[in-house]
């Protein structure tokens, strides 16, 4: 296997476990005292300062600020903020369902509208597989949801369009991976921390010590900053349907970790789910006979 290939699915995979945490996590932050922008302070803020000193170290004359403000809408403040939104209206199932089960879903209708030429038939044929299998997950959920939860559903499936468009824009830029991580912290820092500095009872400040270092590490760090490089590292190397293919496991992985976690248990249905999203995902990532 080339080396370059093996460096992608090796931060595919890390993707899905950073993912996965980022839906548990949150889910557990807005259910204390932090607020939606508290962990879009702790995102933007610590993820923008730790990836500043790359940014400033690259040679952005060939980045066009139209290219750069769209990177940092689809992958940073646009993103995080419909996720956080949704997140707060709808159950962590549904996130992590809605926003990164329908990934490859979005990357797939994305690249089938703008792209000149259709994917093999084996990938068709693992979406769709994909998406019976996200519908059975989130069948349970969404039969008895309110409308305050169908609110944030709709969040989480902007959210995951925003973040589907990320992963094609950064593709066909052609930025390194750095650069673009670097270019979406940074900017959305920028962009957000000001309106953060205004905003009335921010819960940052009287949070307990564990919780808020918990927060930073897994927002600020792991998301803000690594999540960002590595999704991107993965999509130059497999390509952005490839790579959103795996996103479709981080409800699996929610799903399984959630039981010991947060004991939630799945119904049969939701672990029917599980099962046809992993058989989709195996028939989309089967490779051709000659590149085997």
């Amino acid at each position: 296997m080339p080396r370059d290939r093996l460096i992608g699915l090796s931060c595919a995979v890390l993707s899905v476990l950073l993912f996965s945490s980022f839906t548990l996590v949150s889910r557990l932050g807005l259910s204390s005292s932090l607020t939606l922008p508290d962990l879009a302070a702790l995102r933007f803020g610590i993820g923008g300062t730790v990836l500043l000193p790359v940014l400033l170290r690259r040679d952005l004359r060939g980045v066009a600020w139209r290219d750069a403000a769209a990177l940092a809408l689809f992958g940073g403040l646009g993103f995080a903020l419909l996720a956080y939104a949704g997140f707060a209206l709808a159950p962590a199932a549904h996130g992590a369902v809605l926003l990164h089960g329908t990934l490859p879903l979005f990357t797939y209708a994305i690249l089938s509208a703008t792209a000149r030429r259709r994917g093999p038939r084996h990938r068709t044929a693992g979406i769709v597989l994909i998406a019976m299998g996200v519908a059975l997950m989130a069948y349970d959920s969404l039969a008895v949801a309110s409308a305050r939860q169908l609110l944030g559903d709709g969040f989480l499936l902007l959210a995951s369009l925003f973040w589907s468009a990320y992963g094609v824009l950064s593709r066909r830029r052609g930025l390194p991976p750095a650069t673009g991580a670097a270019i979406v912290a940074v900017l959305s820092s920028c962009a957000f921390l000001p309106v953060y500095a205004l905003w009335p009872g921010k819960a940052l400040l009287v949070v307990g010590t564990r919780e808020l270092l918990l927060q930073a590490i897994v927002q600020g760090v792991l998301i803000g900053a690594v999540s960002i490089f590595v999704y991107t590292r993965a999509v130059a190397a497999l390509g952005p349907a490839a790579t959103a293919l795996f996103a479709a496991a981080v409800p699996c992985v929610t799903t399984v970790a959630a039981i010991p976690l947060l004991s939630e248990h799945p119904s049969t249905v939701a672990l029917a789910g599980v099962g046809v999203v992993t058989l989709g995902m195996i028939v989309a990532a089967r490779l051709p006979r000659g590149e085997r």
